[in-house]
C-alpha cells in the first residue's frame, strides 16, 4: 500500500540526481560569463529542461521527498511546542520552541528542511506546498497520452500539497501563499479543501483505492479544522479499515532519517513526563517509551525515547483509519449517538493493545467528547496533530503561561507560531 501512495528513495534520490546534473552543467557552461554582463536566466533553461512530461514521475517524486521531509520537522517541532516533548539541551533556540516563547525572527521560520535539532515549520512547509503545486500545473498541461498514470500523479502531488496547508493552517498564526495576502487559518483550510477536492477526482478517475483513500482522509482533517464537522465525517466513513499512510525512510540521508528519532537519540529532546505518566499509570502502548536513564545537557532532563520512532527508518504516520474512526465518533457525539462512538472508542482500545474498556455508567456528550479528546492525544502520539487539537479544542496548553520554565524565565503565552519576519519583510502584499 504504502509503494503506491508514497515515493521511494530511488525517485527522490534520481530526481534530486537528474535536477542537480542539470544545474551543474548550466552552471559549467555560464562560468565564462561570470565577469561580464551578458548572463542566461538559468530558472528559464532549468524548467524547460526539467519540467517536461518524461519527468512527470520524478517531478512529483521530489514533490513527495520535500513534503515528507517537512511533515518530520512538523511533527518534531509541534510536538516540542506542546506537551509531547521536552527539550533536552541547554540552547537558547531550543528554549524558545519549548517553553512557547517564540521571536518572530525565530528557527522556525527560517530553517530549511535539514536541522532537528532546532527545527524549521514555516519555510518547510511553504517549499513542500509549492513543490506539490508547481507539480499539479505541470501535470494539468500535459496529457495522458503524454504522462502514464496522469490523474494517479494529479492526486498525489494534490495530497502532498493539501496536507502541507493544512499543517499550515493547524500551527501558524498565518501564513502567505505564493507571495499573496495574509490568511488566516480557516482560509488556510478552504485553499487546502480544494487540493483534496482535485485529490479526490483525480484518485477516482485513476480508479486507485488507495491514494482516493488517502485524499479522502486529507479532506476529513481539513474539514474538521474548518467546523464541517458533518462533511468530515462523510469522508471517514469511506476509509476503509487498515488504511495507513505513513512516510519513507533512510539510514543514509539525514533528510530522510526519523526526525524524532533523530532529536531524542541525540539527546536534543525527550518524551515530556506527563506522557510517561500516562504510560506508568495506564500502560497504554500507544504512547509507550524507554528511558535512557542518561541527563541531557540542560542539567535535569533524564533522556526517554519514544518507542514508535525507535530507528532511525521508523515511519511516521500521516494519515490512518483510526483517525478517520474517531472522527466519526466525534460526529456520533454531535449527533447524539453516544454508543457509537463509545463503540469505536473500545474498538481502537481492542487493536491498539491497549487493555481498558471505556463504560461510563451514565454517559454525557461533553463526557464522550472529552474522552475522544483524550483519545486522539495517545492516539496520534508524535505524529503531527496535537497543535491542531489543542487550538480546534481550546485546550489549556501545559504548562501554563507565567509558569516557571526549567532552564530560566516562564513559559510562554503563545499558542500558535507567528508569521515570521521573512514572510513579513519580503512579501509585498504583507
Amino acid at each position: 500500500m504504502k509503494q503506491s501512495i508514497l515515493m521511494r528513495v530511488r525517485g527522490a534520490t534520481a530526481a534530486r540526481l537528474a535536477i542537480s546534473a542539470l544545474c551543474l552543467t548550466f552552471a559549467a557552461a555560464g562560468c565564462k560569463d561570470l565577469t561580464s554582463l551578458k548572463q542566461e536566466d538559468p530558472s528559464q533553461l532549468g524548467g524547460s529542461t526539467v519540467f517536461v512530461p518524461a519527468n512527470a514521475q520524478l517531478i512529483v517524486n521530489g514533490a513527495g521527498a520535500d513534503f515528507e521531509c517537512a511533515f518530520g520537522r512538523y511533527s518534531l517541532g509541534t510536538a516540542l511546542f506542546t506537551d509531547e516533548l521536552s527539550n533536552a539541551i541547554a540552547r537558547t533556540d531550543d528554549f524558545q520552541y519549548d517553553s512557547r516563547n517564540l521571536p518572530s525572527n525565530g528557527v522556525y521560520g527560517t530553517t530549511d528542511c535539514v536541522l532537528v535539532q532546532i527545527p524549521g515549520i514555516y519555510t518547510p512547509l511553504s517549499v513542500a506546498r509549492a513543490s506539490a503545486d508547481t507539480a499539479v500545473a505541470a501535470l494539468e498541461g500535459w496529457t495522458d497520452a503524454q504522462v502514464p498514470n496522469r490523474s494517479k500523479l494529479i492526486a498525489t502531488a494534490s495530497i502532498y500539497g493539501g496536507y502541507s496547508i493544512v499543517l499550515l493552517g493547524e500551527s501558524m498564526c498565518s501564513a502567505a501563499i505564493n507571495l499573496g495576502p495574509e490568511l488566516t487559518p480557516a482560509q488556510l483550510f478552504a485553499l487546502a479543501i480544494t487540493r483534496f477536492d482535485t485529490a479526490v477526482e483525480a484518485s477516482t478517475r485513476a480508479e486507485d483505492a488507495n491514494t482516493l483513500s488517502f485524499a479522502l482522509l486529507g479532506r476529513a482533517r481539513a474539514k474538521l479544522d474548518a467546523g464541517d464537522l458533518a462533511g468530515a465525517a462523510a469522508d471517514a466513513q469511506l476509509v476503509p479499515v487498515g488504511f495507513i499512510a505513513q512516510t519513507s525512510s533512510d539510514a543514509v540521508n539525514t533528510r530522510r532519517q526519523n526526525a524524532l528519532w533523530s532529536s531524542t537519540t541525540s539527546f536534543f529532546s525527550s518524551v515530556d513526563t506527563s506522557f510517561q505518566n500516562i504510560y506508568d499509570t495506564q500502560h497504554d502502548p500507544r504512547v509507550a517509551y524507554t528511558s535512557s536513564g542518561q541527563t541531557a545537557t540542560d542539567g535535569f532532563t533524564v533522556v526517554a525515547y519514544p518507542d514508535k520512532a525507535a530507528t532511525s527508518t521508523a515511519p511516521i504516520t500521516i494519515a490512518k483509519w483510526s483517525e478517520a474512526q474517531l472522527i466519526i465518533a466525534e460526529n456520533d457525539v454531535a449527533t447524539g449517538n453516544l454508543p457509537g462512538a463509545i463503540l469505536i472508542i473500545n474498538d481502537l482500545h481492542v487493536r491498539a493493545g491497549y487493555n481498558s474498556v471505556y463504560a461510563p455508567s451514565s454517559p454525557t456528550a461533553p463526557a464522550v467528547l472529552a474522552q475522544i479528546v483524550e483519545e486522539r492525544k495517545r492516539e496520534f502520539f508524535l505524529e503531527g496533530h496535537r497543535l491542531g487539537d489543542l487550538r480546534r479544542y481550546n485546550l489549556p496548553f501545559t504548562p501554563v503561561a507565567g509558569s516557571p520554565y526549567g532552564s530560566g524565565g516562564t513559559y510562554g503565552t503563545q499558542t500558535c507560531f507567528p508569521l515570521p519576519d521573512i514572510e513579513r519583510i519580503n512579501n509585498p502584499n504583507i
